[in-house]
């Protein structure tokens, strides 16, 4: 009987203890919530970059993504930027203001 309830006292120690541990800590962001985050982000570093004429024409010649534009996100975005993911527009590559932007999201503005 003693045995026992030491055994109980142990575990409910060792459970009270690890209830602590695991209430301080924050969940670990989801991967589908950072890809998410990144997409707006490419979204909107793209828009920002179509609305100020950052972009050449002829880089968004017959693109799907972007009608009347406006860039909507989709496969052939993800698509574009990897092919233009190295091209620099003002002065910093495709990739470097994606990066920046999905570091800052949602409180990323467009600089012009």
């Amino acid at each position: 009987m003693r045995a026992s309830w030491a055994t109980t006292a142990l575990l409910l120690s060792l459970t009270l203890t690890l209830a602590a541990c695991t209430r301080e800590q924050k969940p670990p962001k989801s991967v589908d919530d950072e890809v998410h985050r990144r997409d707006q982000a490419l979204v909107a570093v793209v828009q920002c970059l179509v609305d100020h004429d950052r972009i050449p024409r002829s880089d968004l010649s017959g693109q799907p993504w972007l009608v009347q534009d406006k860039v909507r996100g989709s496969a052939e975005l993800v698509e574009w930027l990897s092919v233009h993911r190295e091209t620099v527009y003002e002065g910093k590559t495709l990739q470097a203001w994606e990066d920046e932007a999905t570091a800052a999201w949602p409180g990323w503005r467009c600089p012009f």
